[in-house]
């Protein structure tokens, strides 16, 4: 429930900011529909095919090389993921989810990037490439309305992400209050969010943590050193 809770919220999102963009000025438009530097228009990177091809364990696969894999005491051990791992680990976790799985065969790229403690993350996708047939009834009533409202949306990619400093609480990345959703250049707080959506912003921010692989750990801890995300856990 939790991943078609993402999509209806995202969604809804994109139809607010389109329907505010078409009221106010190009200029806003332009922002909203601006693709990141990252952005390659060759197709799909390297994260999304390599998981579309595979069941992707890159946890696991550090684990048993013990590539950036330091250990200490009682099992306790800490992963150094780079920001091409990093994005395959975002890549791995859509992959994961039935209902966000579908969105990766249309994906054209997906990245994420490591700011000093902030991460931001996230994928960029044609909303017309979007296989509505499979959506909740709630997501694809926001799709057809945001087709209808701005005609244009399904002419271009688009580009949704997140940005924030995530700590790991029980298993699952938390975003704290300094969270920002991301469309294209326009970055929202989660209090933007409730406004648009309807939705308070404690829920939003509950519906955007994310679930990590566990690959045999027990990952109780995050932390960015010298542009690195470091994971940390005990070993099972």
């Amino acid at each position: 429930m939790r991943a078609k809770q993402v999509v209806i919220l995202t969604l809804s999102l994109v139809v607010g900011l389109t329907a505010g963009a078409a009221a106010a000025t190009a200029f806003y438009w332009n922002r909203a529909t601006a693709l990141p530097t990252w952005y390659s228009t060759s197709g799909a990177d390297a994260a999304v095919a390599d998981v579309g091809h595979g069941s992707g364990n890159l946890l696991g696969a550090k684990l048993a090389s013990g590539q950036g894999v330091r250990y200490g005491d009682n099992n306790q051990v800490a992963i150094s993921l780079t920001e091409a791992e990093l994005t395959q680990l975002l890549a791995e976790r859509l992959a994961r989810s039935p209902e966000m799985a579908q969105f990766l065969p249309v994906a054209e790229s997906i990245n994420a990037t490591i700011r000093g403690d902030r991460v931001a993350g996230g994928i960029v996708v044609n909303p017309a490439d979007i296989p509505t047939q499979s959506l909740p009834p709630q997501a694809r009533q926001a799709l057809e309305t945001a087709f209808s409202t701005i005609p244009m949306l399904g002419d271009r990619p688009l580009y949704i992400g997140l940005e924030g400093s995530p700590r790991v609480d029980n298993g699952r990345l938390v975003l704290g209050n300094d969270t920002r959703v991301q469309i294209g250049r326009v970055k929202l707080s989660l209090d933007d969010v409730a406004r648009l959506t309807g939705l308070d912003a404690t829920q939003i921010s509950e519906r955007l943590n994310l679930s990590l692989p566990q690959a045999g750990l027990t990952l109780d801890g995050l932390e960015f050193i010298d542009g690195e995300a470091v994971l940390s856990g005990t070993a099972q």
